[in-house]
């Protein structure tokens, strides 16, 4: 499983800021998303988005808003057994 952000539609180091201020791990992957191609396919207007794909790349889930922790691991169940 692998998990990755999109920090935003904005320059790299604009990006590199706003993971070190949310505290994000390095083992998480930061996608640049300079242009917002990466947001608009999945319609994110803002960070706290949750975006659950399968291996294949189907959705699973979307949460355009704040989820809980009880959510998240849900999610993450539903994937593992995907």
């Amino acid at each position: 499983m692998t998990f990755f952000t999109s920090p935003g539609q904005d320059n790299r180091a604009a990006m590199e800021r706003a993971v070190k201020d949310f505290g994000w791990p390095d083992s998480m992957i930061h996608a640049v998303d300079e242009g917002g191609r990466l947001w608009r396919h999945f319609d994110v207007v803002y960070r706290g988005a949750w975006i659950f794909l399968n291996d294949d790349g189907t959705v699973l889930e979307q949460s355009l808003t704040h989820i809980t922790e009880d959510e998240i691991r849900k999610n993450l169940d539903r994937l593992v057994d995907s």
